[in-house]
């Protein structure tokens, strides 16, 4: 296998995904749920990147059903919303947008093309079930290369402009101490806090967040501990610098990408203080490139106008890469 790409046809809890594999790392994708990166290891280390929540088996959902139902781990897309909202503007407006977004629960087309000898560029695209647009995804990896490249198409299938806000949305398997490096000058939101009396509760604030519960304090720049017991969620201001990544003793997962087209961040940090379907509270982290304030499109036209548009007949398109280093 030395210098090539090796692609299989395999089975994740009765559900066909598909392995691949390169020198450095291994990469799995279960198109039936939602186009879902369930596994991202470094082959160097063995690190595993992406929690999988033990508790939640995977199963199909409708379209419309709460996340919170299939909170099972791995990387997921949320467009155009993140949390549960109206349409905020016409000709669709008060139509309700699902939590998460529209495409999660959906069944996902795939198709591996390239030379494996080289690069396999792995496409994959679903057709909305609300609003008129068909979200597309292309991933590429490069024997021997500890980077995967996502480009991201939406193209709108009608005469009307519609309004989104995306955001990647993978769940990290994190321990203890592992930090989260930000750009210099980056600003930061609250948009949760668990439990309701951790501050900070609202506001804009700069990075490194300090986080107070009690006699409690925490850097947020730092993964606190499981004994912490809190949840909250970030969005940032537009980045000065397109990187985010996390990193631990024995290695980093890097984000980069073009501001200009991705230009905030999302933090969703879980020290065992939210599960959401009254099981043991999780310990993981989304570290989470996206466009527009989050979680809300609605919220984001409304009350911070930041938002993009998807022109009517057009489309748009951006694009991320992630960097896996080890120490």
């Amino acid at each position: 296998m030395s210098g090539k790409i090796h692609a299989e046809e395999t089975e994740i809890q009765g559900f066909r995904a598909l392995h691949v594999t390169n020198q450095v790392l291994s990469l799995t994708i279960i198109p039936d749920l939602g186009g879902k990166i369930s596994s991202i290891r470094d082959l160097r280390n063995g690190r595993e990147w992406l929690w999988t929540n033990t508790q939640i088996p995977y199963q199909l959902h409708g379209y419309g059903t709460s996340y919170q139902e299939a909170d099972t781990g791995g990387w997921d897309e949320c467009f155009p919303t993140v949390s549960a909202c109206s349409y905020p503007l016409p000709p669709w407006k008060g139509r309700n947008i699902p939590d998460h977004g529209e495409i999660w629960p959906l069944q996902w087309s795939i198709k591996g093309d390239g030379d494996t000898e080289t690069t396999l560029i792995i496409n994959m695209q679903v057709q909305s079930i609300g609003l008129p647009y068909v979200f597309q995804r292309i991933i590429r990896i490069t024997a021997d290369s500890p980077c995967l490249r996502f480009d991201y198409r939406v193209v709108n299938q009608s005469d009307n402009d519609i309004a989104f806000i995306w955001s990647s949305h993978p769940l990290f398997a994190v321990e203890p101490g592992m930090r989260i490096q930000l750009p210099d000058n980056t600003r930061m939101n609250t948009w949760v806090s668990m439990p309701a009396q951790l501050d900070p509760q609202s506001g804009e604030q700069a990075w490194p967040i300090h986080a107070r519960l009690g006699e409690h304090e925490w850097d947020l720049s730092y993964m606190p501990d499981e004994t912490a017991g809190i949840g909250i969620k970030l969005w940032s201001q537009p980045l000065a610098q397109g990187f985010a990544a996390l990193i631990a003793s024995d290695g980093e997962f890097r984000f980069t990408f073009d501001t200009a087209q991705l230009p905030q961040l999302g933090i969703w940090m879980n020290a065992r203080g939210y599960s959401g379907t009254g099981s043991t509270p999780y310990y993981n982290l989304g570290l989470e490139p996206c466009i527009g304030a989050q979680d809300s499109l609605e919220d984001a036209v409304e009350k911070y106008q930041r938002y993009e548009i998807l022109p009517a007949n057009g489309m748009k398109e951006w694009w991320l890469e992630t960097h896996l280093s080890t120490r």
